[in-house]
């Protein structure tokens, strides 16, 4: 459930809600992508799983389920995972009122290069860092070219999908700390989501939307 000052609210479209910051009384409205994209399912059961990953004591055996998940369907996990990221960047736009385009392009893999080759490992890590990024735009915007390009991000080089994957959690833990750092904890935000909303009928529905 969204943390102090971030409430549901119900909309009339039966397959969204909307998420209100009552301290900025800025608004998003948050929907379901359609089941045949991404079934809801799947991204609360991911949620579990990063919120497992997130944990300590529990990150082990989360990590060994999503690599698990990677393997059976490596598109579904790495949309889920960035789908879950750019509900994230929503709630922290609601909050902090910083584009969520700018959030995105601010996402970035934590760590520090050393020695010599420092330069080229700066250009490859960001460089898969930008990949992650790709598929939370298309989370974010619902822009049916980039997740064609985040699609073959995943495929190519062969092998590459697994190697994003622990990129993108630790890109997923850094945007974690800063919601934590502005107050939000996001747990069991598309749980939430999916407990009170139905899947939608048209495709062309966003998932994010501005209503403020």
């Amino acid at each position: 459930m969204p943390s102090a000052g971030l409430a549901w609210q119900t909309l009339s479209d039966p397959g969204a809600l909307a998420l209100v910051d009552a301290d900025s009384g800025r608004a998003a409205a948050l929907a379901r992508p359609h089941p045949a994209d991404l079934p809801m399912v799947q991204i609360v059961d991911i949620e579990r799983l990063a919120g497992g990953w997130l944990a300590p004591a529990s990150r082990p055996q989360s990590e060994r389920h999503l690599h698990e998940q990677m393997a059976a369907d490596p598109l579904n996990t790495m949309r889920g995972l960035c789908w879950l990221m750019a509900m994230w960047i929503v709630a922290v736009h609601l909050r902090t009122g910083r584009p969520p385009n700018v959030l995105v392009a601010e996402l970035h893999f934590p760590g520090i290069w050393q020695g010599p080759e420092a330069p080229a490992s700066a250009a490859v890590w960001e460089a898969l860092a930008g990949r992650i990024r790709l598929g939370v735009l298309a989370a974010l915007t619902s822009d049916g070219d980039a997740d064609a390009r985040f699609w073959q991000a995943l495929r190519q080089p062969p092998g590459i999908a697994p190697v994003l994957l622990g990129y993108a959690l630790r890109m997923l833990a850094d945007l974690h700390r800063q919601m934590l750092d502005h107050g939000i904890d996001p747990k069991e935000m598309a749980g939430t989501l999916a407990l009170y909303t139905v899947d939608p009928q048209d495709r062309a529905t966003a998932c994010f939307r501005p209503l403020t």
